[in-house]
């Protein structure tokens, strides 16, 4: 057989395999009650609709949902290795806000984040940092040299209050947001995860 019909046929073979062998990107989504969707249906959740919009543009990829209602970053650390474990291909990062309801101080904050971060970096994890007004957390990407996205709530709030049409119902008196709300949270996100996802490719 010539070499350019065993090029031909290596070829081939690639692509026949391709999909097969391809490996599925396991991202984790860390949170608070923003991250498990409080109060919504499962689909309706932000990584449920993230995980969508990337299927159709033709990543292979799942989202697996780590948020838990209530938590802080100290109790996140707690729960770090159970929720982010081994296969893991990268992490979305997003806590803080019932730090700050608690008066954390910003520098606690910050400090917890990065230990999470420090932790993804020494096993080879690529994090996208997620913010929310009114704090910053760029300083803290910057330091590790994270992906880092502003604004959780960016498009469902004007002057620093949820829209109406994008909160949850019900009583809710902590103004969570609804499956509408989440669904303009995955579209923003979107092209920084898939930022995220080129570094789980490299």
């Amino acid at each position: 057989m010539s070499l350019a019909a065993i090029a031909c046929l290596a070829l081939w073979l690639a692509v026949a395999a391709g999909p097969a062998m391809a490996k599925t990107i396991s991202i984790v989504a860390l949170g608070d009650s923003n991250t498990y969707g409080y109060g919504i249906k499962r689909p309706g959740t932000y990584p449920s609709q993230l995980e969508i919009l990337l299927q159709a543009r033709g990543y292979d990829v799942d989202i697996v949902n780590r948020g838990v209602s209530g938590d802080t970053t100290f109790d996140a650390l707690g729960r770090l290795e159970k929720a982010v474990p081994e296969g893991t291909d990268a992490l979305i990062l997003f806590l803080g806000r019932n730090d700050w309801r608690r008066n954390t101080p910003p520098s606690a904050i910050s400090h917890n984040l990065e230990i999470i971060i420090g932790q993804m970096r020494q096993r080879g994890i690529p994090v996208l940092l997620v913010g929310f007004k009114p704090h910053d957390f760029s300083d803290v990407a910057e330091k590790y040299g994270v992906l880092y996205y502003p604004d959780f709530f960016d498009g469902t709030m004007v002057l620093n209050r949820k829209l109406r049409k994008y909160r949850l119902g019900g009583g809710d008196i902590a103004g969570h947001l609804n499956a509408d709300g989440y669904a303009v949270v995955a579209n923003r996100m979107l092209p920084s995860v898939e930022q995220l996802i080129a570094q789980v490719s490299d």
